[in-house]
Formats: C-alpha cells, sequence, structure tokens
C-alpha cells in the first residue's frame, strides 16, 4: 500500500493455510444449523464438518456452537463469528470478481437513457459504432426527455443534460451544453430583435418545460450582470426537439441546446440573438449511474467511448460562446 501509512498483516506463521475452508465451513454449518445438512450441500462426510468445527473453535478457544444430541446452536462468540465472517467472504468474493473483471470484455446488456435529440443528433450514432466493437454485448437505448429512476426501471446508464436533481446517483460531467438565443429569419423580419434581455417580455417565446422553473424563467449573464427574465408565449412543450422545430417554423425566440441550435446558426435557419450575453446556469451533459466504486466492463467501455466521441463536438467548444452569425439589426 502506497501513501499514508501500512496496512499491518498478521505474522503469516500464525495463519493456517485452511483458514478460509474452516470459515466457509463455519458459515455453511451457521446457515443450516445442521453439521448433516451443511455436509450435504458442502458434499462432504458430516464427521469433516465436526472436525473441521472443532478446529476452528481450538484456534479461536471459544465454543461457536453448542451441541446436543438433537441440534446445535450458535453460542454469542458464534453469533458474532458469525457476522464477522460473512463479511470477510463478501469481501472477498468482491475482489475476486474486481479482479476478474479487470480485462473482461463488455457483454451481456447494455441498457442506456438518454434525451431525444442528443440521441438523434449524436448518441444513436454513438452507440451504433459501439456495438460494432462489442459482438457479445446487446444494447437497449430508451431516447425520453423524462426524468427516469435508474435503479427501478433497471437501466445501467443515464445521460442527461442541464441542472441535475440531487438524486444520490454518481454523475459524470462529460461535455458542455450552452444554451442560445435563437430565432428563425422570418420571426425576427416579422417581430425584429430584443436588443436587451429584458425586451424578451415583448416576445413570443418558446418554452421546454424541463428547464429550471418549467422553462418560465431565463437568466443571462454579462460579465458580473445578471438578469433574470420571466417569459411567455403561446408554445411549450417536454420535448426538445419539438421546441426547436416550433423556433425554426418561426413561432417565437427559444433558447436551444447548443447541440440543436450550432447546425441552424451555420446553414441560415437560425440566428442568434443577444450574443452578448450568456445564458445561465451552464448545462452539462452527464453520465448518471447508480454505483461508481466497481463499474461493470460494458458500462466503463461505453463511458469512455462516449466521451472521446463527445469530446470534439462543436458545442461542447468555447465558440458556441461567440456570436455565430452576425446579430441582425433591429428594425
Amino acid at each position: 500500500m502506497t501513501g499514508g501509512g501500512r496496512i499491518r498483516l498478521p505474522d503469516p506463521s500464525a495463519i493456517e493455510g485452511d483458514r478460509i475452508t474452516l470459515m466457509m465451513t463455519f458459515v455453511t454449518a451457521a446457515e443450516h444449523l445442521s453439521f448433516a445438512e451443511a455436509a450435504t450441500h458442502l458434499n462432504v462426510m458430516p464427521s469433516t464438518i465436526s472436525r473441521q468445527i472443532s478446529r476452528l473453535e481450538d484456534r479461536l478457544g471459544v465454543r461457536l456452537f453448542t451441541r446436543t444430541t438433537r441440534r446445535v446452536a450458535l453460542t454469542e462468540a458464534g453469533e458474532a463469528y458469525y457476522r464477522e465472517a460473512l463479511a470477510v467472504l463478501a469481501r472477498i468474493a468482491e475482489v475476486d470478481d474486481i479482479i476478474s473483471n479487470f480485462h473482461s470484455e463488455p457483454r451481456g446488456t447494455l441498457r442506456i437513457s438518454a434525451p431525444v435529440a442528443l440521441g438523434r443528433l449524436y448518441v444513436n450514432a454513438i452507440v451504433l459504432d459501439f456495438i460494432t466493437l462489442y459482438r457479445d454485448l446487446q444494447v437497449e437505448v430508451d431516447y425520453s426527455d423524462t426524468f427516469v429512476d435508474i435503479v427501478r426501471d433497471g437501466y445501467d446508464v443515464v445521460i442527461r443534460t442541464g441542472e441535475l436533481a440531487d438524486s444520490g446517483l454518481i454523475a459524470r460531467r462529460i461535455a458542455t451544453n450552452r444554451r442560445i438565443l435563437v430565432a428563425a429569419p422570418k420571426y425576427i423580419a416579422k417581430h425584429g430583435v430584443p436588443a436587451t434581455p429584458q425586451d424578451l417580455v415583448n416576445h413570443n417565446c418558446v418554452r421546454f418545460t424541463y428547464y429550471s422553473a418549467a422553462g418560465r424563467q431565463w437568466q443571462f449573464t454579462r460579465g458580473e450582470e445578471e438578469v433574470t427574465v420571466t417569459i411567455s408565449g403561446n408554445f411549450v412543450s417536454n420535448n426538445s426537439d419539438t421546441v426547436a422545430h416550433a423556433v425554426q417554423h418561426g413561432v417565437g425566440i427559444g433558447l436551444l441546446a447548443g447541440y440543436l441550435a450550432v447546425e441552424g446558426i451555420r446553414n441560415g435557419d437560425l440566428v442568434q440573438l443577444l450574443p452578448e450575453w450568456t445564458n445561465l446556469p451552464e448545462a452539462g451533459v452527464y453520465f448518471l449511474y447508480a454505483n461508481g466504486r466497481h463499474l461493470p466492463p460494458k458500462v466503463r467501455a461505453f463511458i469512455s467511448f462516449v466521451e472521446g466521441r463527445l469530446r470534439g463536438a462543436e458545442w461542447n467548444t468555447d465558440r458556441v460562446r461567440r456570436k455565430l452569425l452576425p446579430a441582425p439589426k433591429a428594425p
């Protein structure tokens, strides 16, 4: 062990080579409360069980069982030893699993949940490339913007964007997803552009309900200045793709995830508004999973693969903070 201190190991000469065998024999006998049944379970003679228990008791210097002609029962010391022995054997099994899985190939079924738009634009292609690398792996993907219960619903890993609730899950940030204020050219031609965040109250705004405050409040920052605007509009959706389509159709101004906005800005379907202002909070893209100590190879491999692919995504760079196209002038 490196770092702060070493584990004090017992004198090897004081450890009997079959200590684990004796411990397993004891636990089996304790669970059955019968030497005969323990012998059947371990496929040995009852006399072997009795002999091993006696050896263990002699070594420990305590009685672990009380014996009568009809039954055996744990003593107080036996009950204490049973609890501790279970923990030791469980830890040994855990160590074995860790090492045996250390270099194993991803296999089994990998269940994933991802947002609709991010899934359509990025995750689906990544998943298809991933499964071509691991033929022993089956993948089930659920695309949804709703929040899921990763344990109850049986997901191995969940991808989510934006603010995360305190769920007790392990959250690993894999990308930055900055939201961008945009509108379609035909909306701008008819209604003009906001000069400040406060001007948004005079515009029809398309709302995504999974943003904070159900999407009713948009926050912006410029330098040390922060502004919160309560917006309104005649179109609301809990589906990010639907919100983006409504904005592109000219329904109103939208606050879109960077991965939904950058292509539309580049090809002229969308225009970035108030480029000198940054939306708050800065939204991340996260992996969520239930247990971070010993990730199965299939989860560990998938996380690493997705991280590598999203690292170079256009919306995951600082350039989406800047003006992507010249902002239109107010009429």
